[in-house]
């Protein structure tokens, strides 16, 4: 399976059982192998390699896809076509989407490709059809001749080795299509699934029927769902209900804002809907119901068990503690296996990092190494956790600080209280200020460790490092050794991805890639304000009326905040 790194973040190959590696870390995208072949981008074109590594098909695409009965999906410009193992074009890249559907027939829609987005990032990697919008129509494709079989197809997933969900026009039903164009199922569900674990939920009836259901199923918004396999072939019959998942022989469904279980056949197992219903875990005989604020067990007879949960251990320390599940509640017990205090504490994250935070019936308290409770019984309002040995507290609406032995080094007294950094930031009698443990008012804190992040690329990638010309600061890349693999000579300059990091060109007032030789990447276009279009749900805070100055100077103040030349880092200006 494929892993990337280092300070290019470029990618390789390592054995999935042993995880050593198998080919080296030099491909700028790798996916994963199929029939024998992967997908990898060198130089800023796909090719295919096989499991030595070897380059069997070279890099000439744009984009490419994974194959699947000897054929796959590439990119070459602005259109899609479809190669076999050899890289001859089997059918030539004039279309949209060219998708392989079994051995010799394709999925294909008119137009140009979906590209690969303007920061280089490759897009269709994930799901077949995950970028689609707006229902586009597909055309069913011959390889052979050529032929169109069918057209004006709207397609969901099911399995293109061997059937798709297809809806013809003018009809919102879908079908189990074939690649010779008949149909294994004719067209009859509202909503279908994709093909998972040899199994497709398909639906209904409902409000987006058609004409005409509410004579066959009594009443116009009736959903019932079904189950059929890879080969279209019934597993589970039509039901009253929704069905959500299946895993282990079970079936979560739901009616009403209720949910419930059915076994392979279809009975609903303990004879009715509860307020919630859990999968059991892929092994587990017993699935999960929810019962008066209770989770219980509910096996595969239908009977009322005891929770599969029960007894088992959340997280188990090295100090011989471990937290295990009692209902839903968590019971700590010793290395002897039994209690260390009388309380079932509410079910909130746990760690072996003592003291560990607990709630009980609403109240705060913590754990120490040995299971006992640093106050006894739980009295806190609220919490944040041990850091440093100290913690900040919530007594009567005021905050303090305790410290590990369960002392209260500081009484409650404060509005506000958040650890900021080595320090706390406080709020009394509405001013704000940072204080020690022992309460003394400090200066705001340097944040070094937030700053120094800044800089940081990935876990091994290196850092952005900084060089003075002329009273101007530079920006670089040094790896994580430190060596400098790209000289401080831009005004700013962002990590590696994929093999490429992006700088400002002043001469062409854009942002562009460059790849690990510096080579401005021909291929991959150009943006105005790269810090701006990188952020999702968000935007950064003005700095020039000019958008790619603007940028750059956001960049800068960043960077300059890493290097504590900054008091505060540029700001993020919320879209919502």
């Amino acid at each position: 399976m494929e892993r990337c790194g280092g300070v290019y973040a470029l990618c390789g190959y390592i054995d999935r059982a042993t995880l050593e590696p198998r080919i080296d870390r030099k491909f700028e995208v790798a996916l994963p192998f199929s029939e024998g072949l992967a997908a990898v981008r060198s130089e800023g074109k796909f090719g295919y390699i096989n499991s030595s590594g070897d380059m069997m098909i070279a890099p000439m695409f744009d984009l490419a896809r994974a194959f699947r009965k000897g054929h796959a999906e590439v990119v070459a410009g602005d259109k899609t076509g479809i190669i076999d193992r050899t890289g001859k074009l089997v059918l030539p890249p004039n279309y949209a989407r060219a998708i392989p559907f079994a051995a010799d027939a394709a999925l294909v829609r008119p137009g140009k490709a979906i590209v690969p987005e303007s920061f280089g990032f490759p897009r269709f990697m994930i799901g077949e059809l995950l970028f689609e919008r707006d229902d586009p129509r597909y055309l069913l494709v011959d390889l052979l001749s050529g032929k169109i079989l069918k057209d004006e197809l709207a397609i969901k997933e099911f399995d293109f080795g061997t059937f798709v969900w297809a809806a013809q026009p003018g009809d919102k039903r879908y079908g189990l299509l074939a690649p010779d164009g008949t149909w294994k199922i004719e067209p009859r569900f509202e909503t279908v699934g994709k093909l998972h674990g040899g199994r497709a939920i398909v639906c209904y009836g409902g409000p987006a029927g058609h004409k005409g259901q509410a004579s066959q199923r009594g009443r116009a918004d009736t959903v019932q769902c079904g189950v059929i396999d890879r080969d279209g072939q019934t597993i589970l019959a039509p039901q009253q209900f929704r069905i959500h998942g299946y895993r282990n022989g079970f079936y979560r469904v739901t009616e009403d804002q209720k949910a419930g279980l059915l076994d392979e056949a279809g009975r609903l197992l303990g004879g009715r809907l509860f307020d919630d219903a859990r999968l059991p875990n892929y092994s587990g005989e017993v699935a999960k119901i929810l019962v008066d604020g209770q989770w219980i067990g509910l096996n595969r007879a239908g009977d009322l068990v005891p929770n599969p949960e029960d007894g088992k251990a959340l997280v188990a320390c090295p100090s011989g503690i471990k937290f295990m599940h009692s209902g839903n509640r968590i019971q700590v017990v010793g290395a002897d296996e039994k209690p260390t205090v009388s309380y079932l504490f509410d079910d909130t994250h746990m760690t072996c990092e003592f003291p560990v935070s607990v709630r009980y019936n609403g109240k705060w308290g913590f754990l120490k190494e040995d299971g006992k409770l640093l106050v006894d019984p739980p009295s806190f309002q609220s919490q944040f956790g041990f850091s440093g040995g100290y913690a900040g507290v919530k007594v009567d609406g005021k905050w303090g600080i305790l410290d590990s032995s369960g002392v209260l080094t500081l009484a409650p007294q404060f509005d506000e209280m958040q650890r900021d950094s080595s320090a706390y930031a406080v709020s009394k009698d509405a001013r704000k200020f940072w204080i020690d443990p022992s309460g003394r008012e400090v200066a705001e804190p340097r944040r070094l460790e937030d700053r120094q992040s800044k800089l940081r690329c990935e876990p091994d990638g290196g850092q952005r490092v900084s060089g003075n010309s002329k009273g101007t600061l530079l920006w670089g890349i040094a790896d994580a050794a430190g060596n400098i693999v790209v000289e401080p000579k831009y005004r700013a300059i962002t990590c590696f991805r994929d093999g490429l990091a992006w700088v400002p060109f002043d001469e062409r007032r854009e942002w562009c890639a460059i790849d690990r030789n510096e080579r401005k990447r021909e291929n991959v276009a150009c943006v105005k304000n790269w810090p701006d279009s990188n952020v999702a749900d968000a935007r950064t805070e003005t700095m020039s009326d000019d958008p790619y100055e603007s940028g750059v100077l956001w960049m800068r103040a960043e960077l300059e905040y890493g290097l504590d030349l900054r008091e505060k880092p540029p700001r993020f200006v919320s879209q919502f």
